[in-house]
């Protein structure tokens, strides 16, 4: 099964005020994290992200139905992209699926990873990243280069807890391609 693990980063958290500055993948291998410095680049990363999915059968998230699905809709709107196929593709959101299966005190991705023993340092949050990105328009590439390596680090260890949790979110059935309804 095609199945990409997807984050993304954001100047706010509501898409009509704020802009897509990251979107990491995780498909085969390595992450791979494209930057958007501009409203112009946050159209070619749109545009991207939609190649990139063609044929993936399941989309793997951290509150992907809340924010990260929403939030690129709402941005492909303004740049009168058509992703209406992202919404198409089966999702497992880890978030929901452990706040439904699992009974934590806190659902962060830091804070279920750390509960099951993934080894993750956190240099920063995502309520860091709109100051780093201010730094990022002044023409600072450190700070570009660690929105991508935080976006990395996210898929990474989005993927490993995915990798921890799979037994019982398939026999949950949770994750699994919906099957066509017979006519």
């Amino acid at each position: 099964m095609a199945v990409a693990y997807l984050d993304i980063e954001t100047t706010s958290q509501k898409a009509d005020a704020g802009v897509v500055i990251a979107i990491g993948l995780l498909m085969d291998g390595e992450p791979e994290v494209r930057f958007a410095g501009s409203f112009e680049e946050e159209g070619k990363l749109l545009e991207w992200l939609r190649g990139k999915l063609e044929g993936c059968e399941l989309i793997v998230t951290w509150y992907g139905s809340g924010f990260d699905i929403p939030f690129l809709s709402t941005r492909a709107l303004a740049h009168n992209i058509d992703l209406t196929g992202l919404t198409e593709i089966p999702m497992l959101d880890l978030c929901q699926w452990s706040r439904a299966n699992l009974l934590l005190s806190r659902y962060s991705l830091e804070s279920v990873a750390r509960f099951l023993g993934i080894d993750w340092s956190k240099e920063f949050h995502g309520t860091d990243i709109l100051a780093l990105f201010k730094l990022v328009e002044r023409g600072d590439l450190e700070a570009r280069e660690l929105i991508v390596e935080h976006c990395k680090e996210d898929i990474t260890v989005l993927k490993l807890i995915h990798e921890r949790l799979k037994p019982l979110v398939e026999r949950s059935g949770w994750g699994l391609p919906k099957t066509p309804k017979e006519e």
